[in-house]
């Protein structure tokens, strides 16, 4: 075994005496931590880039805005934002201001009512100098998306309940439009639904005052914010919905419908508005022609524009049949029927049962052509994706339904697609099936799908409708060549178009390919090869999510990581001229959150590794010179941390592999440390991996367990076929022996913990040695016999297909080998298992069956062997609420501290917690 630095500074002796020894004066870490722990969110650029935002939120308190100006450099922090909006022309900043979290919190304690809620505030923020307007009372806010002059914010008119007849009104909600420029307000009351245009110049709003309001009536308003004036465009007493403007925001399209009443299913017609026109018309209802019989418009319609508002683009679906009133429900049958030739099985089925009713199929209708409907999508194929935004001639169909049947054990993507051409009208046939999910290009010119069978990429030409496999003749894979699942592989994806769907970007494990798709000319090397000859991986950076496809002038920012070194960095890449490809930056870290200013090279970004707390850092020169603009958790220094290294060692069938090892800040090689061991998969990539002291969600928080005197392991797994427990097996347990040679390894105390994959594997190790003193497995499957018969609940799936094809790693069905699933499920070797076990499996998991867990903690229990199962009520796989993660947080702690290093064993683990005791005290306490 080996250990492997990358970074050797020679540090005089006297300076490593100094080190230890204020180490030593760190204090370790405890759960009183977490809630301060912060981190940044929606981390936003000025199109200028003169501008930096982002939200420091702690895990529970008051979070913070900030607010930078790189001209200026000075920096604005607001306590209790936790929702901004920072102008594309950096001129304003809008956000709310929730109220302090201890007020929210009292109120909750005093079981307060809605309306008696401490209230939340707006800030409007002028960001050349910083100054702010409060408005009190605010609900929520809302800007238009290219943020102008105006904002939208709501507010709640408390009901006169002075009144008797008003004694139960309830509180209404007035939208107040707000000129951030000139601070003038119109206030509309009765707002039940508005929206900005994308650039801010245009605003609807829905009107629906309560049925007893005599003051007011239903309908429509809409707002030029340009020209400063306002009408109502619809006036009629109807239910008004979905309202969704063109790019330029001068069309306006929503549904409407004159059936108030409380009927199943409402018909809608569709309204088009012009800037310009005196009031909306109907341009759409259920006489349409070209809408098939008995389709109509329903709430689901969901209408919007193409991006140059020359369609409006919605659905349509079949009306449904009414319920029939006259069956009285107490007297008949509640069941489900489960049918061996149904496509999808009945759990599946009720858990996308609402996703079906609210089925739409797309459509299109022009605005210059009322009552006229263009059918695209139906039942038979109702998937659709119009391209180049909606504007284009081709539409993708496809369908999945012939294959669902199948997918209860096989995975693999197989559709029926179709292309329309909305010239002709005709539809082609791409294939039945296509062996993939298939894609549209961005002008619609090719569908594009990775077939897993044949390895390759295809396309399809929607022009001369041919087929081409586009990878071929390249020399390299285009598969994921690590993969290690008994299912065909996936690839390693599309980095991009380009202009005029001229070329495809197509990534192998390290480079991007440039290939024309019509096979015209050669497939081209776009990184030039550095990628593999470098074992550098290379994927383009998105930095502007309205683009579509990279155009000839474009400068590309490319991400890389090290396969060897796991440093990570970016390069960018020029589409011509010598020495295209020119590396930026390479370190020690981990790159996230990256955004870049529209309009400049100014590039805001998180950085961190495991000894350094991500911050907001800024670079407007390529990463010559960097600027950390945030400290957010600067008593991370008050703390005994740790360092990361990699470990290298072979496995018990020869197979070299790797890990990461965390030891503590104040580590002394002549000690002896106890060893928690945390296993998934494959960990070694996450050696610059900042891990944020918090709650356990189901898994031991790996700087917690450092700080506090422990040497964390996180080895990586080698798998095969058929063997998944073997496999983790010779993987973990090699990688514990080789640990243990070095001195500074308490070999004697040494645990395991993994959480649903590590679950299973962590339950699976404990049948096969005695050489880890505890173990913790959250939701682990025990019995594969049972498992495989299981239903994923969250999903409603059944989940064979894991066994035969994915992690499970089983590779067969269990009619075909059911051995291979008894030696690999713990259950059935339950008696050889000596080493105390903690279970935690939760009652509303919805991933792994909950009598997995209970079936090994029966067997256990029956055999007399020490296991606890911790479930927590109505709790999913990974826990969801914080109490119940602060409170496994503490239980680990206890369990491992234990028997690892000595520490007298809670009330809970030596005597449990009867029912008549719960909710009354937790067993936190030793005897």
């Amino acid at each position: 075994m080996r250990f492997t630095s990358f970074l050797k500074p020679v540090v005089p002796l006297f300076f490593i005496f100094l080190s230890t020894t204020v180490s030593a004066q760190k204090k370790p870490l405890d759960h009183s931590v977490y809630d301060d722990w912060k981190s940044l969110q929606n981390i936003t650029v000025s199109d200028n880039g003169n501008f930096v935002g982002a939200i420091i939120s702690p895990q529970e308190g008051d979070s913070l805005l900030f607010i930078h100006d790189l001209k200026k450099n000075k920096s604005l922090t607001l306590k209790g934002v936790n929702k901004y909006a920072l102008a594309p022309d950096g001129k304003y900043t809008v956000g709310l201001i929730k109220a302090p979290f201890t007020e929210r919190r009292e109120a909750r304690i005093k079981k307060k009512k809605a309306d008696e809620m401490p209230e939340d505030s707006l800030a409007i923020i002028h960001n050349d100098s910083f100054g702010i307007e409060k408005i009190a009372a605010v609900k929520s806010f809302r800007t238009a998306e290219k943020m102008g002059s105006h904002i939208a914010y709501t507010i709640t008119q408390k009901a006169d309940t002075t009144d008797k007849k008003n004694k139960t009104a309830k509180p209404k909600e007035w939208v107040v439009i707000r000129n951030i420029t000139t601070q003038h307000e119109d206030t509309i009351p009765n707002a039940k639904e508005h929206l900005f245009s994308k650039f801010g110049n245009s605003l609807a709003i829905i009107i629906e005052p309560d049925k007893k309001d005599s003051t007011d009536t239903p309908g429509v308003l809409f707002y030029d914010l340009e020209k400063n004036n306002s009408m109502r465009i619809s006036n009629e007493n109807a239910e008004y919905k979905s309202l969704a403007f063109d790019e330029e925001g001068k069309q306006l399209i929503y549904l409407a419908t004159r059936d108030i009443s409380k009927v199943e299913q409402k018909v809608f017609d569709v309204r088009y508005f012009r800037n310009g026109n005196d009031s909306a018309v109907v341009l759409a209802d259920r006489n349409a022609s070209g809408l098939p019989e008995k389709w109509i418009f329903n709430e689901f319609s969901a209408p919007g524009f193409s991006k140059n508002g020359e369609r409006i683009i919605l659905g349509a679906a079949p009306k449904q049949a009414p319920k029939d009133t006259t069956i009285v429900d107490f007297e008949t049958a509640a069941l489900d029927i489960w049918h061996w030739q149904e496509p999808l099985i009945q759990p599946q089925q009720l858990v996308e049962l609402k996703n079906k009713q609210h089925r739409t199929y797309t459509g299109i209708i022009l605005p210059g052509q009322p009552n006229r409907f263009i059918a695209i999508a139906n039942e038979e194929m109702p998937f659709c994706n119009i391209s180049d935004e909606g504007n284009g001639r081709f539409a993708l169909l496809w369908s999945d339904e012939p294959y669902q049947l199948e997918s209860q054990w096989d995975i693999s993507s197989k559709n029926d697609v179709w292309v329309w051409d909305s010239r002709t009208g005709q539809l082609q046939t791409v294939d039945t099936p296509v062996q993939g999910r298939p894609m549209i290009s961005p002008q619609g010119n090719f569908v594009y799908w990775w077939d897993a069978n044949e390895r390759q990429w295809f396309v399809y030409d929607n022009h001369d409708k041919l087929t081409r496999n586009i990878t071929r003749d390249i020399p390299v894979n285009f598969w994921d060549e690590k993969n290690d699942v008994p299912s065909t592989p996936g690839s390693y994806g599309i980095a991009a178009w380009t202009e005029n769907d001229g070329y495809i970007l197509v990534n192998d494990a390290f480079d991007i390919w440039k290939i024309d798709p019509k096979g015209a000319k050669n497939p081209e090397n776009f990184t030039g090869h550095t990628g593999r000859n470098d074992s550098i991986t290379f994927r383009y950076v998105r930095t502007d999510p309205e683009k579509r496809f990279i155009e000839p002038g474009d400068l590309l920012l490319l991400s890389a990581f090290d396969r060897k070194t796991k440093q990570s960095g970016y390069y960018t890449l020029a589409q011509k001229g010598r020495n295209p490809l020119k590396k930026r930056t390479m370190d020690s870290f981990s790159f996230t959150s990256i955004s870049k200013a529209k309009d400049k090279e100014v590039y805001a970004f998180q950085k961190s590794n495991f000894q350094t707390s991500p911050d907001l850092h800024v670079t407007q020169t390529f990463w010559q010179s960097t600027e950390k603009l945030t400290d957010i958790n600067p008593q991370m220094r008050d703390y005994n941390w740790g360092t990361a290294e990699l470990f290298s060692w072979t496995s018990f069938t020869g197979i070299p592999l790797q890990g990461i090892v965390y030891k503590p800040e104040d580590f002394d090689p002549s000690k002896k440390y106890p060893v928690m061991i945390y296993f998934y998969e494959q960990h070694s990539d996450e050696l610059y991996r900042y891990f944020t002291p918090a709650p356990s969600r189901s898994t031991i928080n790996i700087p917690f367990f450092v700080s506090r005197g422990y040497i964390v392991f996180t080895p990586d797994i080698h798998y095969t076929t058929g063997q998944p427990g073997m496999d983790a097996y010779n993987s973990v347990v090699a990688g514990a022996q080789a640990l243990a040679e070095n001195s500074w390894v308490d070999k004697a105390n040494m645990a395991i913990q993994g959480q649903s994959w590590g679950g299973y594997q962590v339950a699976y190790l404990v049948t096969k040695t005695d050489m880890f003193k505890a173990a913790g497995a959250g939701a682990p499957v025990s019995n594969m016999t049972s498992a495989y018969g299981g239903i994923r609940w969250e999903s409603g799936r059944s989940r064979q297909f894991q066994y035969e094809q994915t992690q499970s790693r089983i590779g067969v069905p269990m009619s075909d080998s059911l051995q291979l699933y008894i030696e690999n499920s713990p259950v059935f070797y339950a008696d050889k298992v000596n080493t105390p076990l903690l279970i935690m499996h939760n009652d509303k998991d919805g991933a792994v069956p909950w009598y997995q867990g209970v079936e090994y903690f029966m067997t256990l229990r029956r055999l007399g062997k020490p296991v606890w199962m911790l479930q927590y009520n109505n709790e999913a796989h990974n826990l969801k609420e914080r109490r119940n993660a602060k409170d496994l947080s503490i239980r680990l702690q206890q369990f491992f501290d234990h028997y690892l290093k000595g520490s007298p064993a809670p009330v809970w683990m030596t005597k449990g917690l009867p029912a008549t005791e719960k909710g009354k005290t937790w067993g936190y306490e030793t005897d």
